[in-house]
């Protein structure tokens, strides 16, 4: 918060409320006599006492005794200690300690302020809440929740609303506008069932349970420890002895350790090494246990406010975060975070200041205290933890360095230095039996599901209500979700474990983005307790089997929304997708679709369109994408022969143009691609539906942003060219545009019908095909799937051209047969220039 120059007389630190001459970029961190012995400051001729009070600061790498930068340490890995690289000049000295009681006085103004402006946070927080408490006590309300009336009328309103309280002891919900221009105080008024001070070690939880004594009545909140088996020895011995200092002082306090079930090793094997994309451990072994042991013992699903130790210096992310904010992980914890501004030397002058335990991690060169071995952590970290908790480090680094091996990595060590095994992106490397496969229709959605570890029905139950008829080697049943009726059928294996389900009637694509996650959760459920934090009724139960009770079941699906993939299990261990990735690169659009006018005008003038046009920077590059794929220009932005062909037919028909247009976008885009072979004809779609069906389709390629970009591309196109409402592809059900409908489009031109056959057939290497192979369910391309033309007008158009003079294929559509021969001389662009003569 305060801005920091160094204090040259004490060897510490000035704070100052304003940048002035020599202010510091970063806060500094103590170092203390345990760092410097490790870095081996002590073999270079360097001196300096074993005291209590630290010697120098670093800023980063950097090492600073009394204002002076010392020396840089450098090349540090869980292997090899740092190199030490002297500034010129500096020779081997006398350190002396800091004198950190001088160094106190001087900053105790402005600390006082800081500090007494958290305790005063705290305390209002809580007196707000605590008072909401006592208002719904008093008014025997206690089902009322003013948040969620307020998230009601959100909706409804399309505003901001907020709860502010009125002068009365009342509250009431307005405008946040109108709020914030009457001066009212805004106040997130869920009523808390318990307070509680979130304990994890570090230096800014333990400032924080500090201010929270200075702040709240003990007996009115709670201090909760997660013990993830992950902990530093120093961490687990500092509760202890935090525990004793306030149970000493405050008799009453009640100290809480939340531990998970299973061995974080276990957790190892069985959902791979925590990577940078599948970060699983905070999760399953820390808020999971934690909030679990919250609410054992109570029928109805507790809220919680919780102080913590946030600040907004540790992290980009962090600094964009709310000093109090709801919902942020779990929709029943309001966080609040008292040091939210405070950086890193105010933590550590608070802490000198109020002479509490400092985790001796920091004392070793820690600049933050977290688990033995984390994904996010760094080499310096890795080097610190390996020299002084080697022990503790060994299990975990046993099993890297055994994940390396049996991939035969080739430089085992270098692997592991570089933290290489925390880029994990998927299960690739897993020995799990378990496999999941789909597949989907016009008529059905199916799974391939081989060694599951539950049996489909433990989860099926949150989708809706159900019913089944079992025969000799199979299940058939009926669901309803959202008031309609489905029918699907499951082919067992050799045991309930490995089966074949199959949803029929596949219009609903809510319905198959839930299923598929109900089908993760049934293959690779471990009981990890994740998403039982979710449950807003308090139906789920997970540990020590899953089970869902169906009178509290409300179906609201949050269980299932808990991950990318409905279970965070099955998001680390899904094995990489098989599809052929050659031609997927769908961020290449950027958010542009392609535009008519754009098109109009690049045809208009091929020559100087490039060095002329009215497209923005980040436009240019998307278009040419979409000219790329449809055939109109080659990788070098030249007009293909393709594109020749277009320039006349744009002046002549262009409706004929789109449809080519669109028929090579649904070859050669995996955007149209995917649209045109998943998205059903005469299916109402929103906008987050398509989000949703795209999710479920990409989402093992391409990470959720990219995804909904591209998807935002496609809608782009569907608006601005006339694929969209002309081609009947997207068409509009609502005037604000939320809701729209993929159309069969029987007025498709022969021309276009001619192109898609040959088209079709030279990627299917043939030259006789049947009207019924297009029709096929599992048919993921041709002129059915781009444009839904039925049976019958096709058949209209096809006898067109067998009968035409210029005729360009063979159609026997009489006695039975549906028959299509095209001619061996031809090929889809000269059927187009012969059709146009």
């Amino acid at each position: 918060m305060y801005k920091i120059t160094w204090d040259k007389e004490t060897g510490g630190v000035l704070l100052h409320s304003r940048i002035v001459e020599g202010t510091l970029g970063v806060s500094p961190r103590p170092v203390f006599y345990e760092e410097l012995d490790l870095l081996g400051l002590d073999k270079l001729g360097w001196s300096y006492p074993h005291a209590e009070e630290p010697i120098m600061w670093a800023v980063n790498k950097q090492y600073w005794y009394c204002g002076v930068r010392l020396f840089d340490a450098k090349g540090a890995n869980i292997y090899t200690k740092p190199t030490l690289e002297m500034q010129p000049g500096v020779e081997p000295m006398a350190l002396e300690p800091v004198d950190v009681k001088t160094m106190l006085q001087r900053t105790s103004d402005l600390m006082f302020v800081l500090e007494n402006e958290a305790i005063e946070f705290i305390r209002d927080t809580y007196l707000a809440y605590a008072k909401v408490n006592k208002t719904y006590d008093k008014a025997d309300a206690n089902k009322l929740d003013f948040e969620a009336m307020a998230e009601r009328v959100e909706k409804k309103s399309k505003q901001r609303m907020a709860v502010v309280k009125q002068d009365c002891d009342s509250f009431d919900i307005m405008p946040l506008a109108t709020a914030e221009k009457e001066g009212k105080r805004v106040l997130l008024s869920t009523k808390i069932d318990r307070f509680i001070a979130s304990f994890s070690g570090g230096k800014d939880s333990q400032v924080v349970l500090d201010l929270c004594t200075r702040a709240i009545p003990p007996t009115d909140f709670e201090v909760i420890y997660s013990d993830t088996g992950y902990e530093l020895p120093p961490s687990l011995a500092l509760y202890k002895d935090v525990e004793a200092y306030y149970k000493k002082k405050f008799p009453s306090l009640r100290f809480l350790t939340a531990r998970n079930h299973e061995s974080v090793l276990n957790y190892w094997d069985k959902i791979g090494t925590p990577s940078d994309n599948h970060r699983w451990c905070c999760s399953v072994m820390k808020t999971a246990p934690l909030y679990r042991m919250l609410m054992s013992g109570t029928d109805k699903r507790q809220k919680f406010l919780a102080f913590e130790g946030v600040r907004a210096e540790e992290s980009v992310s962090r600094s964009e975060y709310n000093r109090i904010g709801k919902g942020v992980k779990h929709k029943f914890v309001i966080n609040a975070r008292p040091i939210l501004n405070w950086n890193t030397t105010e933590v550590f002058l608070y802490l000198f200041e109020h002479d509490l335990h400092i985790n001796s991690a920091y004392r070793v060169g820690k600049p933050r205290v977290g688990c033995l071995l984390c994904p996010f952590g760094s080499p310096w970290d890795d080097m610190i933890v390996n020299n002084c908790y080697s022990s503790n480090l060994k299990p975990f680094l046993d099993r890297i360095e055994s994940n390396a091996i049996s991939r035969k990595i080739p430089n085992k060590k270098e692997y592991i230095a570089e933290r290489k095994w925390k880029l994990r992106g998927s299960g690739k490397f897993s020995e799990t039996k378990t496999s999941v496969s789909f597949s989907s229709s016009s008529n059905k959605w199916q799974t391939i599901v081989k060694s599951a570890e539950k049996e489909l029905f433990t989860w099926f139950p949150v989708l809706g209500k159900y019913s089944i008829k079992e025969k000799q080697e199979s299940i058939i049943g009926e669901l309803e979700f959202k008031h309609e009726i489905y029918h699907f059928e499951i082919r067992f294996g050799k045991d309930k474990n490995d089966f074949t389900f199959t949803l029929y009637d596949n219009n609903n694509i809510q319905l198959r983005y839930y299923l598929r996650r109900i089908i993760n959760k049934t293959a690779y459920c471990i009981n990890c307790e994740a998403c039982e934090l979710e449950c807003p009724t308090g139906a789920l139960s997970v540990y020590p089997k899953v089970g869902i009770d169906k009178d509290k079941c409300v179906h609201c699906l949050k269980c299932l929304e808990y991950h990318n993939v409905g279970c965070i299990v099955a998001d680390s261990m899904i094995k990489p997708t098989t599809i052929n990735l050659s031609n997927m690169k769908i961020s290449k659009y950027g958010t542009f679709g392609i535009h008519q006018e754009w098109v109009d005008q690049y045809l208009t003038d091929t020559d100087s369109f490039w060095e002329d046009n009215f497209l923005g920077v980040k436009q240019v590059p998307s278009f040419k994408a979409w000219l790329k794929d449809a055939e109109i220009i080659d990788e070098k932005s030249k007009l293909t022969p393709f594109g020749e062909l277009c320039v006349e037919i744009n002046r002549e028909t262009p409706t004929l143009l789109w449809e080519l247009i669109h028929i090579n976008l649904a070859y050669n885009s995996p955007l149209m691609g995917w649209f045109s072979s998943s998205v059903g004809f005469n299916t109402e779609i929103g906008r987050k539906d398509l989000d949703k069906l795209a999710l479920e389709y990409f989402q093992q390629t391409f990470k959720e942003t990219t995804i909904t970009y591209a998807v935002q591309a496609l809608v782009q196109t569907f608006k601005y060219s006339p694929i969209g409402e002309d081609l009947r592809q997207f068409v509009s059900q609502d005037t604000k545009g939320i809701s729209f409908q993929r159309i069969p489009y029987n007025d498709l031109s022969p021309e276009a019908v001619a192109y898609s056959l040959y088209k079709y057939a030279e990627q299917k290497g043939i030259k006789m095909l049947r009207v019924f192979d297009l029709y096929r369910p599992e048919e993921v391309c041709g002129v059915y799937r781009e444009f839904g033309i039925s049976k019958a007008e096709l058949q209209k158009k096809l006898r067109f051209l067998s009968s035409d003079k210029n005729r360009v294929l063979v159609a026997e559509l009489s006695m039975g047969l549906d028959h299509i021969t095209l001619r061996d001389d031809l090929d889809q662009l000269a059927v187009i220039k012969s059709l146009l003569q």
